[in-house]
């Protein structure tokens, strides 16, 4: 702008605005970039607490009830029939321990997926492909999902009284 000018040239504006539109432009890509692996992310971070979760309670069914039966279909983990070594029932695990994702065993086909009883003592209890699916977000057309390898064991010790 020349000193006896009071004002902008049309060039000077538009310079202003592609200046503008592309400063922009990259803060939007950064921000949409940063949004969708947040989502990603947090995806991934649910999936693996569902499965920690569900783990943490079969853990607990699995040392605590004699006998019971472990059910799981596509929408459902659930434990019925939790009964101690003399035949009594404990209602406190018989109940549905997730129903929030989808559940699949590897190459397990259609559902149900385990509909076994076990006897803790005697039976481990194998999940060598149990998966935990997001049933929203997908991956490039893949359903996101966490597989987790779990056997549970449950050691019987007979308690000898030193006297």
């Amino acid at each position: 702008m020349l000193k006896n000018e009071d004002g902008m040239t049309l060039v000077e504006v538009l310079a202003t605005l592609i200046i503008m539109t592309l400063i922009t432009g990259i803060i939007w890509t950064t921000v949409s970039i940063a949004t969708k692996f947040n989502i990603s992310e947090t995806s991934s971070l649910r999936l693996q607490q569902e499965a920690n979760y569900i783990i943490a309670e079969l853990q607990q069914v699995h040392r605590h009830c004699y006998k019971y039966k472990l059910t799981i279909i596509r929408d459902k983990v659930k434990v019925a029939e939790c009964m101690d070594d003399i035949g009594n029932s404990i209602p406190k695990y018989n109940k549905v321990i997730s129903n929030q994702f989808k559940y699949r065993l590897k190459d397990s086909g259609e559902s149900p997926y385990i509909d076994k009883a076990y006897t803790s003592p005697k039976d481990n209890l194998e999940l060598k492909d149990f998966m935990v699916i997001d049933p929203v977000i997908k991956r490039n057309n893949e359903e996101k999902r966490v597989e987790v390898p779990t056997t549970i064991s449950r050691y019987i010790i007979d308690f000898v009284d030193p006297d």
